[in-house]
């Protein structure tokens, strides 16, 4: 009986053991990553995720959001901020709901971006993604 009880210990200590890893390498990271050409990976709805982009030379720069929704649930669309080196906001969209679109001439430097998911009320964002693309000329 006593070795039973020690085995079914150490058995509801791994599972809890492994199942505290799982969730911490689940938990969002929410960058800052780096916007480049061409499309980002998909991210889910979780917070404000911030990107980083580099400009080297005054340039045309689009940036283009694609919303996915895998399951069903209600979003408003994302909000983004583009901001300079210095904190100072370049541009935001103002559009609550739907896809976002960033087309601006940028002065060399570096830029952050920062995308928030407007959720609607009662909505989930654990079935919703998004995608960034960007384009320079």
């Amino acid at each position: 009986m006593k070795r039973t009880t020690t085995i079914s210990a150490a058995l509801i200590t791994a599972m809890l053991a492994l199942g505290m890893t799982g969730q911490a390498s689940a938990m969002p990271n929410h960058g800052p990553f780096s916007l480049a050409e061409g499309n980002t990976p998909s991210r889910l709805f979780s917070g404000v995720d911030h990107y980083r982009l580099q400009v080297n030379g005054t340039s045309n720069v689009t940036i283009k959001s694609r919303v996915m929704n895998t399951g069903g649930s209600t979003h408003g669309g994302l909000t983004a901020v583009l901001r300079d080196g210095s904190g100072n906001v370049v541009t935001q969209t103002r559009r609550n709901g739907g896809d976002f679109t960033i087309s601006r001439q940028l002065s060399q430097g570096d830029y952050t971006l920062e995308v928030q998911p407007s959720m609607l009320s009662g909505g989930s964002a654990s079935t919703n993604y998004y995608q960034l693309v960007t384009h320079t000329q």
